[in-house]
């Protein structure tokens, strides 16, 4: 009778639990589906406000800056300039300074630049976190608001437009900032009647495009930019193209008579870190489109930004969310493996200013990983995982063969080296699984007021 009981005890609660799993996958599913028709809703709004024409003598450029964006931006900036300029295009690039941080210093230099306008910009304060401010031309906010418009070169080829976002309880953050960029400077225009660039690359402060043909060796001083604008030209069905994430610790330099951080490609990556730059763009689950080098139609790009901006004012990894969006969207892209954005790391030995100390490579990756939980909860693993990973995929032989070719490129393949590799490998894979266990205690929160979009 006992044995009855607990038999039919069992079955009740896995039934229960089955039925759970099947509700909780229809509301993420549902999520997802909302959030897709709000984004295709902005694209066709925007195709229709300017009868799907768009500006080919212009590219537009989108970065937010925060503290720390000072030792990047003197070398960035012109670097990307140019690269445009050797395609034979010129470059709107909107640089949205966050929460009240400002680098004068750093935009006076702008001022040298050849062909170059400097626009200031300035937004209202922002009443919540997902409600884009309105943006001015002066630092009262006064009188209506600015829009952007297309003009003939006369003076000036390129224009660098600065909003300086004013600090808020609802500014700090990534997210925040570009929300206001996308869903008040640039929707808005569009809706009196500017014709935005065909073409916009999303990017980072110490974002360098860069080629890199043959893994691990980066090409330097080479148009990577370039290279992946081409792309579109042979494929004019493509409408977001990733660069692969390259993660690289930096090092002090000198640009022009100014210190600024440049990346070491010698110096050793955290394993974790270095694990991802083999992976990137080759692996499922490795096959976000990174915040610091993504291209695609301008439309899209707006329309995903805007919708995430406004729907999840907590959301730290806006790149993945961004890839996920598109690829149930239907937008067709890939990552163009031969082009690399780099992105800075920690070193292994920097510290967090946190008591105790932390290492800031784990902390970075959990950052990453809290984020993550929070969209596997919000759209279900089922949904994000080609895209979006936390841990290390279990991949077949057609998939391991290639990966540690890659791992052993340009190395004596000897007994030590295989030890040495196998031993971060396995740093890597056990402290990935600490810390996925912790942050799936710790889900970043996305939406309400107790979102938070820095750190």
């Amino acid at each position: 009778m006992l044995l009855t009981s607990l038999s039919i005890a069992f079955n009740w609660h896995r039934k229960f639990l089955g039925k759970s799993r099947v509700a909780l996958r229809e509301t993420q599913n549902k999520t997802l589906a909302e959030d897709v028709k709000a984004v295709l809703s902005y694209k066709a709004f925007i195709n229709t406000k300017t009868k799907n024409t768009v500006d080919n003598t212009r590219i537009l450029g989108i970065l937010a800056a925060a503290k720390g964006s000072e030792n990047y931006l003197p070398y960035t900036i012109p670097k990307i300039i140019q690269q445009v300029s050797e395609i034979g295009l010129m470059a709107d690039i909107i640089i949205g300074l966050n929460n009240g941080f400002e680098c004068p210093t750093v935009i006076d230099r702008f001022t040298l630049l050849t062909d170059v306008q400097i626009i200031h910009l300035y937004t209202e304060e922002k009443i919540v976190n997902n409600i884009p401010a309105k943006i001015f031309d002066n630092l009262m906010c006064k009188g209506k608001p600015y829009d952007l418009a297309n003009f003939n070169v006369k003076k000036c080829k390129h224009r660098i437009f600065v909003v300086h976002q004013r600090e808020g309880q609802y500014s700090a953050g990534k997210i925040r900032v570009l929300g206001d960029i996308y869903g008040s400077l640039l929707l808005k225009s569009t809706c009196n009647g500017w014709i935005p660039p065909a073409l916009l690359i999303a990017f980072d402060a110490e974002s360098q495009f860069l080629c890199e043909r043959k893994y691990p060796i980066v090409e330097p001083n080479t148009n990577g930019l370039k290279i992946i604008l081409n792309q579109f030209q042979r494929q004019p069905e493509i409408d977001v193209l990733g660069t692969r994430q390259r993660h690289i610790v930096y090092q002090q330099g000198i640009e022009d008579g100014i210190e600024i951080l440049l990346p070491n490609f010698d110096e050793d990556l955290p394993p974790i870190q270095w694990f991802m730059n083999i992976a990137h763009g080759r692996i499922n689950g490795f096959m976000y489109k990174p915040g610091g080098g993504t291209v695609g139609r301008t439309d899209v790009i707006i329309s995903l930004i805007s919708v995430i901006a406004e729907r999840y004012p907590g959301m730290k990894l806006e790149d993945s969310h961004l890839s996920i969006l598109a690829k149930h969207a239907g937008f067709k892209g890939d990552i163009f493996i031969d082009v690399i954005c780099t992105n800075r790391v920690p070193s292994l030995t920097d510290m967090t200013m946190d008591n105790p100390p932390k290492k800031s490579w784990i902390e970075q990756i959990y950052r990453w990983n809290t984020t993550h939980e929070a969209m596997k909860l919000l759209y279900g693993e089922h949904n994000i995982k080609e895209i979006s990973h936390d841990g290390f995929p279990w991949f077949g032989l057609k998939k391991i063969v290639p990966f540690w070719q890659r791992v052993f490129t340009n190395e004596k393949l000897n007994l030590y080296t295989v030890y040495k590799k196998l031993k971060v490998l396995t740093i890597a894979l056990l402290t990935s699984r600490k810390i996925r266990n912790r942050s799936m205690q710790n889900p970043e929160v996305l939406q309400g007021s107790k979102a938070k979009a820095s750190w």
